[in-house]
């Protein structure tokens, strides 16, 4: 098929009974022998019990990869499918279990721009006519895209653009064609991952009550298996119904087998099925075998008597698989109630949305007198545009702009700073931000899932279920192997203790209440297979990834790469700066200036003049849209003090060159303006670079003013000169000149300061001049400058960083040892590059990157391509990415460390290694509760990750916060 007829589409299986890493891998060589799949994109999380995948939907159908894994044992809970290919007038749509909705990242400016679905409940349809009556009134509507109108179900799916239509104006049309209408309110766990808490909780309540049961039955047999048998001998229980077989047998038979067969079906669906489809055995299989043997073995030994007719009862052991089952059921249930913890992060960001919001209708009198209508609505309801009131101590419902009003805001949730903010009409707010001092009204411009606080909770979740880091490679190699390692270890530790029994080389005190040395030895094998835990190993990356990367958007850190993202902040060599918004502000400013007026003025009229040649300056910079004559109008109006005197005729831009103007001045002080005597007051005034104003015959009238133009250009700063002539005149005199810069964010010289002394190379690629590159590469203390490099160029750059290679550190010894290089040869190897930008022009700079890193000002270009978002408007958050993502990699490393000593020593002594010297060994049951033991102490490991603390330096601290 060609490429070009392709349907690839993401697909996000939501899964469950999900309990060990050999499940994942199960699942995993399932869907890679599906056709239609795309083996390198398949990543299957045991933590969140989901699999992400692309699929070509013209060879094989969601329903179809939905069967393939319940053949495979696993039950299959949400389907989510993005398409990733353009449809006519289409959008990409998610599915999930027949709900549609759309999936879209909006712009960062602006409104909302992309389209939803809507669903309404319309009541009073009774006939086909109905349905097209209804669906006719929607589609008429501009904005309305299409209406499925569904006659049984009384259900209308609507797609539209939020920009043109809401779901109040939907429910209207509707009431007006005769119907009634109401919304069906989205599950906003398909939004922002409460699904994922959901089905966790509803996985806990069903493991309770496995276990509820299951203890149901042990609590019995164990009476009668351990009290009333062995120890009270009671003479009912040990009656004979025929030679051979007690009536406790029977009742220990009778109580064992729904156990067995009833408790005990999942293991037996997942394991055999995991073998038969997937040919991988997992965590089941081991369960299935041992209490199968357990269950097994005890009737081989009551038949063999009853065969023989022999009056003495052989030895059951029914409590074994029982107990077994009913300890992995408490265990699994144990270790579910812990993971849930690691849901926390997503749980408090979700708690920060409001449920509700009060919309406000404005409407006018015959006086023209205000009148004002509240009504608490659903926060669903709410449309762009919508006047919202907000009440102080409430959260914003939504992003939108301040209508009416001033008030603080906390934005500490966004920003990490506790300091309040200020904000009045037209500042942008955003949602879940709490409103501190004063009532305000907003109008919505971002809703539903556009909004900032949804849009980090998608990214944080896509975090959690990325692509492995290259850390689990390892484990999942061990888990290919695990299983079928463990039962060959049963099946050797069997035979040996077998063989020992009938060679009579194990002693009769070895063996308790005088049970046959098969059955002695059978327990060995049975706790060899459910002590062994893969489980634990397939939880120490994804428990500790996800606590991570919690804890990363807590400190306004969004990392999209997931755990491959993570390592590679771990392993990072080299960090390369875009300049312009990411090191400075990206708004040019005034930081220095100077005007000239004549000498023999006093100080009034000299401040007068002054104040005079600003307006003129304000005024005519402010017909431009250039970012260097906003910086001047904007330094002009804030020195100004009285009201404007100055009309601006007309006004011509020349690119590369400057402004020309000609102004009116109304003002008794007009003839202080020019050295030269001047009794008009009509101006041409030319604003731009010293070769604009030589062209148009502009000259200081005394020299020694323009010695400080060099100096600042040495510092690196862009200069405006301001010329005036008299409207006759085509000569005119240089009066103003000023240096602009883009100022350089507070932190940023302490953040390359802490990256350097953490031996992480730092450099600066921009696109400015040389000269002003390294006047601020010398401000932040960067040694390594790219400068006047264009947007093409800049990847080709991060190419050559990373190939220019670190040095192999000298305490590598082994490199040096297998090697024939020469001593004093520097071996090198590729170097681990991060490139920080905001930009479009930045995109394939940071798509080369090893690690793509954007700021919180950047494009949704340059967001897309990144791995690492930095939400906060300072770069202190790159320190906190590299310290925590060390934490992490620290800790996934102390995980698998555990896992992989427990796993060593708990084997040899479920097999008995040390029973000669200790003369104890560990009963299957109690075995299985280690397995679990093992599992939840994984995940306690990394929820220790919780006490992570962000750096903080007392630089940072004492520089100024915005």
């Amino acid at each position: 098929m060609e490429k070009t007829d392709e349907k690839i589409s993401k697909g996000n299986f939501s899964l469950s009974g999900l309990s060990c890493a050999s499940c994942v891998r199960s699942i995993e060589n399932t869907l890679k022998k599906l056709a239609g799949l795309n083996p390198t994109t398949i990543y299957v999380n045991l933590l969140l019990s989901n699999a992400v995948f692309e699929f070509d939907e013209n060879i094989i159908k969601p329903e179809e990869i939905k069967q393939a894994i319940i053949d495979s044992g696993f039950n299959v809970e949400d389907i989510k499918i993005e398409k990733k290919y353009n449809e006519p007038s289409k959008s990409q749509n998610i599915l999930t279990n027949n709900k549609e909705y759309e999936l879209n990242i909006s712009s960062q400016e602006g409104t909302s721009t992309h389209n939803m679905i809507t669903k309404l409940a319309v009541s009073g349809m009774t006939c086909a006519s109905c349905i097209s009556t209804v669906q006719y009134s929607l589609e008429s509507v501009p904005g309305v895209e299409y209406a499925h109108v569904n006659l049984l179900t009384g259900e209308a799916n609507i797609k539209h653009d939020l920009n043109k239509v809401g779901p109040r104006d939907l429910i209207k049309i509707v009431d007006e064609s005769g119907f009634g209408a109401e919304l069906i309110k989205r599950d906003r766990s398909d939004n922002n991952g409460n699904a994922i808490r959901r089905r966790a909780e509803q996985y806990q309540k069903l493991l309770r009550n496995r276990f509820l049961a299951s203890l149901c039955f042990s609590i019995p047999i164990a009476l009668i298996s351990m009290v009333f048998m062995m120890m009270l001998h009671n003479p009912i229980l040990s009656h004979q119904i025929i030679p051979g077989l007690e009536i406790g047998t029977v009742i220990l038979f009778a109580l064992a087998t729904p156990v067995q067969f009833i408790l005990g079906y999942p293991f037996y669906l997942k394991g055999i099925r995991s073998v038969w489809y997937s040919r991988q055995a997992n965590m089941d299989t081991l369960v299935a075998i041992g209490t199968t043997v357990a269950y097994s073995g005890s009737i081989l030994n009551v038949l063999i008597p009853i065969l023989r007719k022999s009056d003495q009862p052989g030895y059951q052991f029914f409590e074994t698989s029982v107990f077994l089952i009913t300890f992995i059921w408490l265990g699994r249930w144990m270790e579910a109630k812990v993971k849930g913890k690691t849901f926390e992060t997503i749980t408090k960001l979700m708690e920060l949305q409001p449920e509700k919001a009060i919309l406000i209708t404005l409407s006018y009198d015959e006086n023209k007198q205000e009148i004002i209508d509240e009504k608490e609505i659903d926060l669903d309801l709410v449309q762009v545009g919508d006047i919202l009131k907000v009440n102080p101590g409430a959260k914003i419902p939504c992003d939108g702009k301040i209508f009416r009003g001033t008030t603080s805001l906390d934005e500490s949730m966004l920003t990490g700073e506790s300091i309040p903010v200020t904000k009045g009409v037209n500042d942008e707010i955003i949602s879940a931000t709490v409103n501190l001092s004063s009532m305000i009204w907003i109008k919505a411009t971002r809703v539903g899932s556009d909004t900032t606080i949804s849009r980090i909770i998608e990214l944080v979740q896509t975090a959690q279920s990325s692509k492995k880091a290259p850390i689990e490679a390892l484990a999942d190699k061990i888990a290919q192997v695990f299983v079928p390692v463990v039962i060959s270890i049963a099946i050797l530790d069997f035979i040996i203790w077998v063989s020992l029994g009938s060679a009579g080389k194990i002693p009769k005190d070895w063996i308790p209440n005088d049970e046959p040395y098969q059955t002695f030895s059978l327990f060995f094998a049975i706790s060899v297979m459910v002590i062994a835990c893969p489980c634990a190993m397939g939880l120490a990356s994804p428990t500790a990834i996800m606590v991570g990367t919690g804890l990363a958007a807590r400190f306004g850190i969004l990392i999209k790469g997931g755990g491959e993202a993570i390592e590679t902040t771990f392993r990072l060599d080299t960090i390369a700066f875009d300049k312009t918004g990411t090191l400075t502000y990206g708004k040019p400013k005034v930081v220095c200036s100077k005007l000239f007026s004549k000498r023999s003025l006093d100080a009034v009229s000299k401040e007068k003049s002054r104040e005079l040649l600003l307006q003129i300056i304000g005024t005519v910079e402010s017909s431009s849209d250039h970012p260097l004559a906003k910086a001047v109008a904007k330094f002009a109006s804030s020195k100004i003090i009285t009201s404007n005197n100055v009309t601006l005729k007309s006004v011509s831009e020349f690119p590369g060159k400057g402004l020309q103007a000609e102004v009116e001045v109304n003002d008794p002080h007009v003839r202080d303006l020019l050295p030269d005597e001047n009794s008009g007051s009509t101006f041409k005034v030319f604003i731009g670079n010293e070769k604009w104003l030589k062209e148009n015959g502009c000259v200081y009238y005394i020299d020694e003013n323009k010695l400080s133009v060099k100096e600042w250009k040495s510092s690196g700063y862009s200069i405006v000169l301001v010329g005036l002539s008299s409207s006759e005149s085509s000569s005119g005199y240089i009066l103003a000149q000023m240096g602009i810069a883009d100022t350089p964010r507070p932190d940023a010289a302490k953040t390359v300061s802490e990256l350097t002394a953490r031996g992480i190379e730092v450099w600066m690629i921009t696109g400015d001049n040389p000269i002003t590159a390294e006047a601020i590469a010398k401000q932040l203390g960067i040694e390594n400058v790219l400068a006047e490099v264009t947007p093409e160029m800049k990847a080709k750059k991060i190419k050559w960083l990373q190939g220019k290679g670190r040095p192999l550190k000298k305490a590598n010894i082994f490199t040096r040892l297998f090697t024939c290089q020469d001593e004093n040869i520097e071996l090198t190897r590729r170097a681990v590059v991060a490139m920080i930008g905001d930009g479009i022009n930045d995109s394939p700079a940071l798509a080369q990157s090893d690690l793509p890193i954007s700021v919180a000002s950047a494009t949704d270009v340059a967001i897309e391509s990144a791995s690492v978002i930095l939400t906060r408007s300072n770069l202190r958050s790159l320190i906190t990415l590299i310290e925590l993502s060390k934490a992490i990699i620290w800790r996934i490393r102390y995980n698998f460390l555990w896992a992989y000593i427990y796993n060593s020593l708990a084997i040899p002594i479920a097999a008995g290694v040390f029973f000669p010297a200790f003369k104890y060994s560990l009963r299957p049951e109690l075995a299985s509760l280690s397995m679990a033991v093992s599992s939840i102490s994984v995940v306690l490991s990394s929820l220790w990750l919780k006490r992570f603390k962000e750096p903080e330096y007392s630089e940072f601290k004492n520089s100024q916060r915005y």
